[in-house]
Order: structure tokens, then sequence, then C-alpha cells
């Protein structure tokens, strides 16, 4: 009897140690799991850009959705490409003709997350070999016969057809519209001057021009009064732009490279006589860097020197 009751008061005072216990172990949380939780939901959220009907094609089955550990399955011999450029996920869509009676898809739409803006459009300059141009609703990308390619935000779209009875132009607006605002904004674009016909627009992600401290640039080919120029663009933080121009002029120095440099407040113009590149021009604004390479003139280089 004595020891059930001293049993008792133990059971008692261990209580509030268990309810204590609990909570603790309540608060515990794994942070993969919640990453992974997250990265699920991400892609999940993705099946939202697949409308249900696009100009009389039917959405056919569900939408599929990839990883980088399962990637391989889909783009097989390519996907190491795109993990390397920044992949998050994949999602696979594919539509069907009203009334056919076919089981293979007539449109197959690949929507692919690249975390971020640049990034996606790095794989669009990649895949298009720099050749690109504005589509509709200045959307950038390019096409084949039987398909079209462009980025939205951080997004890289491919939308490829089995007839030519598909128009490619409704399907593009159609998943663009889904897919809604850029909530990655990439401003690049609107540095870029306008002074001529675009002849191609690339993304070099790594050593620009042989340059190991030039990285995540866009340059843009241009056809100005039947000659090219070359204008690209670098942008960032104040102090990284100072930093980069520092990189530039140490080279020039150990490269023994002649340059002047010209000074009006916040910007720096450098007229560089390059032996191997030949005379280019460098222009540092507060936020950005660009370089001028060809048949430029004073003009060209105001126009820059203004935004």
């Amino acid at each position: 009897m004595v020891l059930s009751k001293t049993f008792r008061v133990l059971l008692v005072g261990l209580l509030p140690l268990v309810v204590l216990l609990i909570y603790f172990e309540g608060q515990q949380y794994d942070p993969a799991l919640i990453q992974f939780q997250s990265t699920q939901s991400g892609r999940d959220s993705m099946t939202s850009f697949f409308p249900r009907e696009i100009a009389g094609f039917n959405q056919s089955g569900q939408v599929r959705l990839y990883t980088r550990e399962n990637l391989y399955e889909y783009v097989n011999g390519h996907a190491e490409y795109f993990i390397s450029a920044g992949l998050i996920g994949l999602a696979v869509g594919e539509y069907r003709a009203a009334g056919s009676e076919g089981s293979e898809p007539g449109v197959v739409v690949d929507i692919y997350d690249m975390g971020k803006s640049i990034q996606a459009f790095g794989v669009l300059s990649d895949e298009s070999g720099g050749s690109m141009s504005e589509l509709q609703g200045e959307l950038m990308g390019y096409r084949t016969p039987l398909g079209i390619s462009f980025v939205k935000g951080q997004y890289y779209i491919r939308i490829y057809a089995y007839n030519e009875n598909v128009s490619l132009d409704t399907f593009t607006e159609s998943i663009a519209s889904t897919i809604g605002a850029e909530s990655d904004p990439f401003p690049e674009f609107a540095r870029l001057p306008d002074i001529g016909d675009v002849v191609a627009t690339r993304f070099i992600k790594e050593a620009y021009r042989g340059l190991e401290f030039v990285n995540n640039v866009i340059e843009r080919e241009y056809l100005v009064n039947g000659e090219t120029v070359a204008i690209f663009v670098v942008t960032g933080e104040k102090k990284e732009i100072k930093n980069l121009v520092g990189l530039f002029t140490d080279f020039f120095r150990q490269s023994d490279i002649q340059y002047t440099v010209t000074e009006q407040q916040d910007k720096k113009v450098f007229k560089v006589k390059d032996p191997f590149e030949g005379d280019w021009i460098l222009i540092s604004l507060p936020d950005a860097l660009f370089g001028v390479y060809g048949s430029f003139d004073d003009k060209i280089i105001s126009v820059i020197s203004s935004g």
C-alpha cells in the first residue's frame, strides 16, 4: 500500500516533465525537410501555369514534375546542363486537339524554373546560339519551324508542336499570361541602347572574351549603317562596379594595354587601344559597366553615357 502511494506520487511528479518534453520535441524541426516541402510546393504551383484549353487543344493527362534528381528521365544527356545552369524544377504539359482520336500529343509545353531570370536568359541564349528576338508582348525568344522558346521571369519555356496547324503564338501568349508578372525583374535589357538593327543577343556566364573576372554579361550585336557594333553590359551595386573597373585597369597595366580615361561626375570613359581586340570603349556608370566594340562613334558613346 505504501509502495503504491509512493508510485502515484512519482507519477504525479513526472507529469510536468513529460509535458515539457513533448513541448520541446514539438519545437524541433528538420531544415532539410522544410526545404524539401518548400521546393515541392514551388514545383506543384507550376501546374497552374498550364491552362486546361488553348486554341482548340485540351490538356491531356496530368502535368509531369521533375527535380534535379530525376530530370535525366526526361532530358537524358542534357540534364547536367540545366542543373549546372541553376535548375529548380521542370513541369511538362501535353495538349491534344479537341476531338482527336490519337493518343499522341499535338503540343508539348516544357516550363523550366531556373531560379533567377538571368539564369533563364542564359539558357535561352545558349539554346538559341544568340539568335534571339522580341516576340509578342516584349518576350525574348526564338523560333524553329515547329517550336517557340522564350523566357518569362525566372522561367525558360519551350513549346513545340507536331504539325503545322498549331498557333504557336497563341500558345505562347496563353502560357506567358498564366505565369503572370515577372517576380524577378530583368532590367539589363532596358540599359542596352537603341542604336540600330539587333543582330544577336547573348548571355555569357563566365570569362567574357577570355577575361576571367568578367562574368554574367549581356552582349548585344547591332548593325549600324552597315557596320557591326557590339555592346556589353554588367550591372551591380556601386561597390561591385567600382571593383570591376579596378580589375580592368589592373589588367590593362599588367598586359601593357594603353588607354586614356576621361571623368565627368560619377562617369568614366576609357578609350582602350587593345592589340588583340582593337580600339574599344569602357564606360563606367554607378550601377553598370558598358563595353563597346566595333565601328562606334561619339554619338553611341554619348547615348550610353547618358543612361
